[in-house]
Parts: C-alpha cells; sequence; structure tokens
C-alpha cells in the first residue's frame, strides 16, 4: 500500500513534511516516508490529503451514552457521584444487553472519529469490565481500548488497570495499594472545589497514579508538583463547561511540564470526539492569555494522551506499525491555512475521509457503524 499526501505530521515531534508518499508493507509496517514523486500511480490519497497520526481519548464513561442529555437541570453532584446520583440509578435500570450495546456504540462513535486509543472508566467493579471487554469484541482490534475498573463485585476480572472516581473515596493505604496493584491507574481531581480542599490531589501524587483527570481547580503550583511527580493528566474542558465548573487551567497545563493529554468524558453529554475538545481546550488557553497553544494542544492530542496514560503514541514513523488518517485538507482550508497547527486543531474533525490501521484502509467518509 502506498499512500500519498500534500502534507504529513511525522514522528513524536509532529514534523510538517510536504509532498510525501509514505509505504506500507502487507505487514501493516511503515517501511518509506519519501517524496511525492515515489508514489506509484495507483497510491491512495492524493494532493487533497493531509496524514496524520491517529489521538488519544484518554477519558470517557462509555455507558452513559445510553441515556444522552439526561439530567441538564441538575448539579455535578447530583448527576454522577456514587452510589446515588442520577447517572448510577440510570445505568442501574439497563439490562446486560443494553449496557454492552451502549458501550459498543460509544466505541464505534470514537472509532468513527479516527481515535487510536479510548481508555474507558468503567462502573460496576469486574461485571462492568466485561460488558465493555464484549462491546470491544465487536471493533476493529486495532483501535485499543482501556477498561479502567473500580473496586467491586469481580474486580479487577476483565479490567485493564483502576479507574476511580475519587482518591477520597477509601482510605489512602487503600488508594495506594490499588494505584500500585493496577496498572494504569487513573483518578478524578480536583474536578470540583470541594475536592481540591480535601487535597484529592496530594493523595493521588502520593500514591503515583500514572494519571489524574480533569484538575479543573489545580494551580500552577499543583500543576508543577505533577510534572515533577511524573504523573499525567487528562483536561476534559467541555465536560467541566457544560456542569457549570469553570473552565480548567489549560494555558498553564501546557507551560508547565506536565504529560497532558485530552479526554471527552460523560458519553451522555459529549461524543467521543476528541478533535472537539482540542478545539475547546485551545480556545480557553486563548481566552487565558496563551497565544503559542495550537502546537502545544495538537500534541496533547496525537501525542500527550497515550504519554500521560503511559503508553506509546501511534506517530507516523518508518519502521512502526502504520496507524494514521487521512484528511481533506484541500476543501477543509487546511492546506491553504497561514497557521496549519491551528487548521488542524480547529478544522480536521469534520473532514476525516479515512482511517489506515497496518494494512487496512477504512473510508470514513461513507462509513456506518454497524447497527447494533
Amino acid at each position: 500500500m502506498y499512500i500519498r499526501a500534500s502534507l504529513a505530521l511525522v514522528g513524536e515531534g509532529l514534523e510538517p513534511r510536504q509532498g510525501v508518499c509514505i509505504g506500507v508493507s502487507a505487514d501493516g509496517l511503515v517501511e518509506s516516508i519519501e517524496g511525492w514523486g515515489s508514489c506509484p500511480a495507483d497510491s491512495l490519497g492524493g494532493s487533497w490529503a493531509v496524514a496524520l497520526p491517529q489521538p488519544a481519548n484518554a477519558h470517557v464513561h462509555s455507558a452513559d451514552g445510553a441515556f444522552p442529555e439526561f439530567g441538564p437541570e441538575l448539579g455535578l453532584h447530583d448527576l454522577v457521584a456514587p452510589p446515588e446520583g442520577l447517572k448510577y440509578r440510570l445505568l442501574g435500570s439497563l439490562g446486560h444487553a443494553e449496557t454492552v450495546a451502549s458501550i459498543a456504540r460509544t466505541y464505534w462513535a470514537a472509532y468513527a472519529r479516527g481515535v487510536g486509543l479510548l481508555a474507558d472508566f468503567r462502573e460496576g467493579g469486574g461485571a462492568g469490565c466485561a460488558e465493555a471487554q464484549l462491546a470491544r469484541a465487536s471493533l476493529p482490534k486495532d483501535m485499543d481500548v482501556l477498561v479502567l475498573g473500580t473496586p467491586g463485585p469481580g474486580f479487577p476480572e476483565g479490567c485493564s488497570g483502576l479507574g476511580l472516581s475519587s482518591p477520597l473515596d477509601y482510605p489512602p493505604s487503600l488508594v495506594s495499594e490499588l494505584a500500585a496493584r493496577h496498572r494504569p491507574s487513573l483518578t478524578h481531581v480536583a474536578e470540583d472545589p470541594v475536592n481540591r480542599a480535601m487535597e484529592d490531589l496530594e493523595i493521588a501524587i502520593a500514591a503515583r497514579f500514572t494519571a489524574v483527570v480533569h484538575g479543573t481547580y489545580l494551580s500552577r503550583g499543583d500543576l508543577e508538583a505533577l510534572a515533577e511527580a511524573g504523573v499525567g493528566l487528562v483536561m476534559c474542558p467541555r465536560s467541566n463547561m457544560w456542569h457549570s465548573l469553570r473552565p480548567p487551567p489549560v494555558a498553564e497545563a501546557l507551560t508547565a511540564g506536565v504529560r497532558l493529554g485530552l479526554g471527552t468524558d460523560n458519553a451522555a453529554w459529549s461524543e467521543p470526539d476528541p478533535w472537539g475538545e482540542a478545539e475547546a481546550a485551545l480556545l480557553i488557553a486563548r481566552q487565558q492569555g496563551l497565544r503559542d497553544a495550537p502546537g502545544k494542544v495538537l500534541e496533547a492530542l496525537l501525542i500527550g494522551g497515550y504519554r500521560a496514560l503511559g503508553l506509546s503514541p501511534r506517530p507516523i514513523e518508518e519502521g512502526l506499525r502504520a496507524h494514521l488518517l487521512l484528511v481533506n485538507g484541500r476543501d477543509s482550508g487546511i492546506l491553504s491555512a497561514l497557521d496549519l497547527r491551528s487548521a488542524i486543531v480547529k478544522r480536521a474533525k469534520g473532514w476525516l475521509v479515512a482511517r489506515v490501521d497496518g494494512p487496512s484502509y477504512v473510508d470514513l467518509s461513507s462509513y456506518r457503524a454497524p447497527r447494533l
């Protein structure tokens, strides 16, 4: 397989390279990244194409998508606080097959948006992880899904890591034990001012979680402490704003040296589209005074989400497996943009044409997920 593109972002540094021919071997490895003229006549892509790595969606609650837009009049705790939040009552009303189907719909929606890695917080202990694994089995194998479970019946059977609602829910010694035993380990932190005042961040850092989620009420010093401890941060700005919280400190996070990824949080209120999250993060960073944010946001989207979770990203690079997206850069305006990185963050999401996973090529321009 050969892929012709007017522009590709190459390597973990996301180096813009003009006029490329990407050669993919029969076993799915990127064999070569050469000049445009080396591509045979029957190559995929063309002058319209921009080749991008597949982004990570580093935080999702998948089953919530069974109840789109529920409870708009309620605050965050009334909606999602375990065990009595409306979300948990609604999830409890679903049968097994309905739960698996709702999770699968979220996974397929992420796949259609080009996601290479999705980290799913699953409620319900081992049973919740088992439902996610059943949903995962319906997907092509080349979108990685991390099923992060919560302590409960059957945990950690079927879980590929730990996802806590809050480190305040358990004694600190148990939190440290859980975070050490189940990797990767993630927890919500500082999503609201009350939890931050109760020092949830300090507990998470002491327990050495792989990453924390939200960080909406973290200070510059808090972010630097995360960076020093080597703990990643996953921000979900659209979710924070929907729940009438303040925008997260995106500008500070982008400049504090923390490993930053992006997530879309609850599928009930945000489609699992990390491109939309990246655009929101860029707008917030600019509002917070950071004018050189586009490149940093693009790195968080395409590289940082993997790194925050302690995993390898999916750059377009010789010798690595081919995991890339083709975007219509001509009609989106990306190829004529004066600020390339801003254009990709803001415009790519609506113009996805195809995803390449190893030797397979999936046309997304007319893509329809299977009926579940």
